[in-house]
């Protein structure tokens, strides 16, 4: 390709083109060009889908999703939000369950006064007391004045404590009190302080366990537990994991003033076959990282880390014996079907067969869902059973 040529295909990618074509050029070549533009075509599809939907629902900004699970949640939090009663969110870490608090709380008569938000991880139990309820002037060393407390702050609108497993047994029965009269005194004081607080609850811990160990009050249990919300984590809803990666990319990029990267077809379906123990937390903590080194160029899968096409995978395919007598392309597209055809036996599985539900889940039309389970062996019938 000759300068003026290649600064020509250049000015091209900048102004949004998929790819850049040579002279003289292969049918394969354009072929693969093709299909890259049909595959970029339906993420953006998708993600305008996902951020319309979130438009049509107020409340849920940031919580992008095609997953039927999610939606589920988007539901709950529609039935929950109108009313007043406490909410328990679980799930693991990086879920994101502030954001269904807040969603919660924006949907919520509540919308108009204070959201507070405090991690009751992050402080020894005396601190904690103090920051919930506050403290008075001369209570404790360092206390040099009156402190209101978080409790205080929430007054009318919502209180959102997040790791409450992690607190002592002191500081749940104190919170009991709370919760039961919504009534208390400030660390070091005698007047009694009443408040109008909606409370939502959040944990990874596993309750049930710990008040089986007694390191959680059961009584406090199910005074929380009115209204669970169970969110599931990033590997058992992989459908969203291509449709958030265009997301983070392209708002990070925005944020930073530069052309976003993108996926390979091999890379994307390494991401969704990897586990993210730090579910949408480190997804997007992994694309900022993708934006800041490869901005406007591919993400191949040898850039990805180790760990995203080993053990922490959640279906590792199982690996092609070496054959130097299979061409690379024929070696890859074989590798591609094996993660294709397990990706779709789990959506299958997910769906009890249902043929719809699958293909809007794998964001494809039926008629392409039905030809990919013939070429692959697969029988709705069989989950249908399951």
């Amino acid at each position: 390709m000759s300068q003026p040529d290649m600064d020509l295909g250049v000015q091209a990618v900048r102004r949004g083109a998929i790819d850049v074509l040579p002279q003289p050029f292969s049918r394969a070549r354009l072929v693969e060009s093709v299909s890259l533009a049909l595959a970029d075509a339906r993420g953006n599809r998708a993600l305008a889908r996902a951020r319309e939907q979130v438009r049509d629902r107020d409340g849920f900004s940031h919580m992008l999703t095609q997953s039927p699970r999610m939606l589920r949640v988007f539901d709950q939090i529609r039935a929950v939000a109108a009313t007043d009663a406490t909410v328990l969110i679980r799930g693991d870490t990086g879920t994101g369950k502030e954001l269904v608090s807040r969603a919660i709380h924006e949907r919520s008569r509540r919308r108009e006064q204070p959201f507070i938000s405090v991690n009751c991880g992050a402080f020894t139990e005396s601190l904690l007391e103090s920051e919930l309820f506050g403290h008075e002037k001369g209570s404790f060393t360092g206390a040099g004045g009156r402190r209101r407390g978080v409790f205080e702050m929430a007054d009318g609108g919502t209180l959102f404590l997040d790791e409450l497993g992690e607190t002592s047994l002191n500081v749940q029965v104190n919170l009991l009190r709370v919760l039961e009269e919504m009534r208390f005194r400030r660390v070091g004081g005698q007047d009694t302080v009443s408040v109008n607080v909606r409370i939502i609850a959040a944990t990874n811990v596993d309750l049930e366990s710990a008040v089986a160990n007694k390191a959680f009050r059961q009584d406090l249990f199910y005074r929380l537990n009115v209204f669970p919300v169970l969110l599931p984590p990033l590997r058992e809803r992989p459908e969203d994991i291509p449709l958030l990666t265009r997301h983070f990319l392209e708002d990070t990029a925005r944020a930073y003033g530069i052309e976003p990267p993108t996926l390979t077809s091999d890379a994307m379906q390494a991401i969704m076959a990897y586990r993210w123990p730090g579910n949408v937390r480190q997804l997007r903590s992994m694309c900022e990282r993708w934006v800041i080194v490869a901005a406007g160029a591919e993400i191949k899968l040898e850039m990805l880390p180790d760990d995203m096409t080993g053990e922490h995978c959640v279906n590792e395919p199982t690996l092609l014996p070496v054959d130097d007598s299979i061409p690379m392309k024929a070696a890859t597209d074989r590798a591609v079907a094996q993660v294709e055809r397990t990706y779709l036996q789990r959506l299958l599985k997910r769906n009890k067969g249902h043929l719809g539900n699958t293909a809007r889940a794998a964001g494809i039309t039926r008629r392409t869902l039905y030809t990919k389970m013939k070429a692959y062996g697969l029988d709705a019938g069989d989950y249908r059973t399951a």
